[in-house]
């Protein structure tokens, strides 16, 4: 009689999805609605190495609150690269590194008055100085100013409008802000969007409760604090379904 045939069934392979979930961050910016900072979010992914932290897939996106001016992206991943954690695996904690910008775009911006100055010599124009206004002719060959570093050091003083924290339009810095291409919203325009910003609120209380929920599906260890010296222990991430 020959022996019954044996069906292994295939162990489930290495999965991307499992390997992601969501996860909050939140900067230094601190006010009475948002006294842990302001908060983010993102999906974030474990190395395949196995490290403990968390990396990031995307850009990181605010959330519950809006600002006229937002930091570049990559200062944004940059300065999560040294974030810390919070009261459990998903929540993080980070401070947004405006020196490093400061210094970034001082330079940009002494290297844009510089072609500035050879050609208004080329063109026999008054050589501006730095910080003045550049002749239409003149930007329409070096282009248009780059940001300016006095919103870098803005948001490291804390300028309330700047952050999202009040709706007094600092005008000095809108125009700043508007001579860099970027949009920015006045006090009326701020306005209209308490509908946005409701809606906004309601969509952290939603990843809040998601976030709560990835804890507890984890156990206890997801809610046990990091330890200080060593290396932290393996992160477990939870199925979005993405």
């Amino acid at each position: 009689m020959p022996s019954p045939t044996r069906i292994t069934t295939p162990a489930e392979g290495w999965n991307q999805n499992k390997q992601r979930a969501y996860a909050f961050w939140y900067d230094q910016h601190k006010c009475p609605q948002f006294p842990d900072g302001r908060p983010w979010w993102s999906v974030v992914e474990r190395p395949a190495d196995g490290a403990a932290m968390p990396m990031t897939v995307g850009e990181v996106q605010p959330v519950g609150w809006a600002a006229p001016w937002f930091p570049p992206p990559h200062l944004i991943t940059r300065s999560i690269g040294r974030s810390k954690p919070g009261a459990s695996m998903y929540e993080h904690r980070f401070v947004i590194d405006y020196g490093s910008l400061v210094a970034d775009d001082s330079a940009s911006m002494r290297e844009y008055y510089r072609r500035a100055a050879q050609a208004a010599a080329q063109l026999k124009e008054p050589i501006p100085q730095y910080g003045q206004d550049v002749s239409w002719g003149l930007a329409q060959i070096i282009g248009s100013p780059p940001r300016s570093p006095k919103i870098g050091e803005a948001a490291l003083a804390g300028d309330e409008w700047l952050l999202g924290f009040s709706d007094v339009v600092n005008k000095p810095l809108a125009r700043l802000i508007d001579m860099g291409g970027e949009k920015f919203m006045t006090a009326i325009e701020a306005d209209r969007t308490g509908n946005v910003v409701e809606e906004m609120r309601q969509q952290l209380e939603e990843l809040r409760a998601l976030v709560a929920a990835q804890i507890a599906a984890d156990g206890p260890r997801a809610a046990a604090p990091r330890p200080k010296r060593g290396r932290p222990p393996k992160t477990q991430t939870v199925d979005t379904g993405a």
